[in-house]
């Protein structure tokens, strides 16, 4: 008796897996695995996160777009989407990054497809360039060809080694199969500082002659943005990415003024259910934040960047109620 029904249980789950689809593995019901119950790629939910949560940065709707485009089942992309982020500390790159992958995949950063590298962590060492190329193709390789909808994200690429990322030109070029592994749904995210101050100048520059920041375009900025990530000193300096044209959008993060930055901060009592803080207590955190350039004050030299810590004391101090340890 107990063998049969073992036998019936075991033909059950046979039979799911093959009438429906390899989606509905028994194994996938308490293991994240490649499909879309754990990588929605939901672009809505992005386009709609971004418009809620991020302030001053309406140039990331192209990210959307990209994201969109790249994702659509209907056509098969040509190669990995590769964007590069670049501003000042503060401005929002890693904030973005964030959503992405909480927007394309269950788990968001969690997700075992979501792998975030980090410039002075992983790279540290120039000496050592060559053996991080090797191990950066090891671990890409190996993780795409047990998924091909990966996400990878590297930050602080102005702190890298110049020739590190020239070990993933092959996988990010325009070709189907690269020695066995289909890159093209892949997607990586550069997150950098470098050009940031011609971000800032530029835009300022556009400021004075009455322009509207919504009005600014990526046209504005991006061959600027890759020419100076091209010469300057960091992962991109003189980069086979860059050289071959292989990043498909250089997204500037434009410099907070002060308007976005008190959004940030209401934002931030918000995600601690403070939704009418005491506008004084919004002054407060506006006090110690440090403003550039010297002559107009105009940008936040920080961005957004230092405003949680000082809106979690003045919740702890003014909204939680008070318990005795």
């Amino acid at each position: 008796m107990k063998n049969s029904l073992l036998i019936s249980v075991l033909l059950l789950i046979l039979s799911m897996k093959y009438t429906y689809s390899w989606s509905y593995n028994p194994v996938c019901w308490v293991r994240e695995c490649c499909h879309d119950d754990y990588i929605p790629g939901d672009v809505k939910k992005l386009r709609q996160v971004l418009k809620q949560r991020v302030y001053g940065q309406h140039l990331v709707e192209t990210v959307v777009d990209a994201l969109a485009g790249h994702l659509n089942p209907k056509y098969a992309p040509p190669k990995a989407l590769v964007l590069s982020f670049h501003g000042w500390p503060g401005s929002g790159k890693n904030y973005v990054s964030k959503f992405i992958a909480e927007s394309l995949y269950k788990y968001g950063t969690k997700s075992k497809y979501v792998h975030h590298f980090i410039g002075r962590l992983h790279f540290p060492l120039v000496s050592e360039a060559k053996t991080y190329q090797d191990n950066l193709h090891s671990w890409l390789k190996s993780n795409i060809t047990n998924c091909a909808r990966q996400l990878f994200i590297f930050d602080e690429v102005d702190k890298m080694p110049p020739t590190v990322l020239d070990a993933i030109k092959p996988m990010i070029d325009y070709r189907d199969i690269v020695d066995g592994v289909d890159y093209t749904r892949s997607v990586f995210i550069f997150l950098s500082n470098t050009g940031s101050g011609l971000i800032n100048e530029h835009y300022e520059e556009l400021w004075n002659r009455g322009r509207q920041r919504e009005d600014v375009t990526l046209n504005d900025f991006e061959l600027m943005i890759s020419k100076g990530a091209f010469n300057e000193e960091g992962g991109f300096y003189l980069s086979d990415t860059i050289k071959s044209n292989l990043i498909d959008h250089y997204i500037p993060f434009l410099p907070m003024q002060e308007k976005h930055v008190i959004e940030c901060i209401k934002d931030e009592f918000r995600q601690r259910d403070v939704n009418y803080p005491n506008p004084q207590h919004i002054k407060q955190v506006l006090e110690f934040i440090e403003w550039g350039p010297d002559t107009t004050k105009l940008f936040s030299k920080t961005g957004c960047k230092r405003i949680s810590s000082k809106v979690m004391l003045l919740v702890a101090k003014h909204y939680n109620e008070k318990t005795e340890l």
